[in-house]
C-alpha cells in the first residue's frame, strides 16, 4: 500500500539511489522485548540490508530511542547477534539529547535523571554533569533507568521550578514495542511525572523530534541529499521522515500493523511499505545489485 501518487518503480528507484539511511533497531532490525535490541535476535534480512548499504557506499546510522546503555554497549550487542555495526554508526536518544542540549546550553551544568547511557552522552557533548542531588542545574534531562532516586527527582523538580532549568527527555511515547510485546517507556513516564509537578513540559530529543532530525541530517548528508528513514512505528519513524523531508519506509514487523495503515494521519504516512527488512533488501537488490 502506497501513499504517494507515483509509480511504484519510481519510488523504489528513489529509495535505492538515496545516499543517507537511518535504520531503526527494535521491531525493524531486531525482535526484542527490551530497548536497543538487548536480549533480542536479528530479523531475517537485517544483515543483508547492511551489506547492500556498505557495498553501494551508502551512509547510514542505526538509531534507537533507547537511552539507558552506552552507544558502545548497544553496538556490541548488535555485533554479537550478527549485525556488523561499528560504534560510530550507532545513535541513541541519549546521543541526540547530548547534541541538542549542547547546542542550547554550551558548556552547561546538566542534571541527569537516568543511567550510564545518558551520563556518557552528556559528557561526550562537552557538558558538565552535576551531582545527582544538585538543585541548581542549567538543564535537566531524563533517560531510561531501572531505578530512580527520590533525591534525584527532587533535585530535578527544584532546578526546574526554582531556577528555570528547561526539561529534556529522551522520548515522549508512553509505550515501547520491539516486535514481541509492548512495555512502558519508563523515561517518558518519569518525564511526565516531573512535568506534572513543575508545570514545565519536556523537550523531546529522540524520534520523531525535530532535534533528532537535525542531528541525523548533519551525520548523513550535511546538505540536501535524499535521506531514507526505515522503521516499524509510524508515530516515530514515519513522522520523523515527514517532518524532515525524508522518505519513510514502514516495516510491518513491529509496532504498526497493516490494518492501521488506512487510518494513519498525514504526518505519519509512509512512502513505502514492506512486510519486513528482508523484503526491502530484496527489492533494493533488484534495482542495484
Amino acid at each position: 500500500m502506497l501513499f504517494e501518487k507515483r509509480e511504484e518503480q519510481a519510488i523504489l528507484t528513489d529509495l535505492a539511489y538515496a545516499n543517507g539511511w537511518m535504520l531503526d533497531v527494535d521491531g525493524c532490525l531486531v525482535k526484542t522485548t527490551k530497548a536497543g535490541g538487548a536480549g533480542g535476535h536479528a530479523i531475517g534480512g537485517a544483515a543483508k540490508l547492511l551489506d547492500w548499504l556498505r557495498r553501494n557506499e551508502r551512509k547510514f546510522v542505526i538509531c534507537t530511542n533507547a537511552s539507558q546503555r552506552t552507544v558502545a554497549t548497544y553496538a556490541s550487542h548488535l555485533r554479537s547477534i550478527g549485525l556488523d555495526i561499528a560504534d560510530h554508526e550507532m545513535m541513541t536518544a541519549a546521543t541526540a539529547a547530548g547534541e541538542t542540549i549542547a547546542r542550547a546550553h554550551p558548556g552547561g551544568r546538566i542534571l541527569v535523571v537516568g543511567d550510564e547511557g545518558m551520563l556518557e552522552a552528556i559528557r561526550s557533548a562537552g557538558l558538565e554533569v552535576t551531582p545527582p542531588d544538585a538543585s541548581n542545574a542549567d538543564a535537566v534531562v531524563v533517560g531510561a533507568a531501572d531505578t530512580y532516586s527520590s533525591a534525584n527527582l527532587n533535585a530535578a523538580c527544584l532546578s526546574i521550578a526554582d531556577h528555570g532549568a528547561p526539561l529534556y527527555t529522551s522520548v515522549s511515547s508512553p509505550w515501547f514495542h520491539g516486535g514481541v510485546k509492548r512495555s512502558i517507556a519508563v523515561s517518558s513516564a518519569i518525564a511526565q511525572a516531573i512535568a506534572s509537578v513543575t508545570g514545565v513540559q519536556p523537550i523531546v530529543c529522540g524520534k520523531p523530534s525535530r532535534e533528532l532530525g537535525e542531528s541525523l541530517r548533519l551525520r548523513l548528508s550535511g546538505g540536501n541529499s535524499q535521506i531514507v528513514i526505515v522503521g516499524d512505528a509510524a508515530p516515530a519513524e514515519m513522522r520523523l521522515a515527514r517532518g524532515m523531508g525524508a522518505m519513510g519506509v514502514l516495516v510491518l514487523s513491529g509496532a504498526t500493523q497493516a490494518d492501521e495503515l488506512s487510518g494513519l494521519p498525514v504526518d505519519q504516512q509512509p512512502h513505502w511499505v514492506v512486510q519486513d527488512i528482508d523484503e526491502l533488501a530484496d527489492q533494493l537488490q533488484r534495482v542495484i545489485p
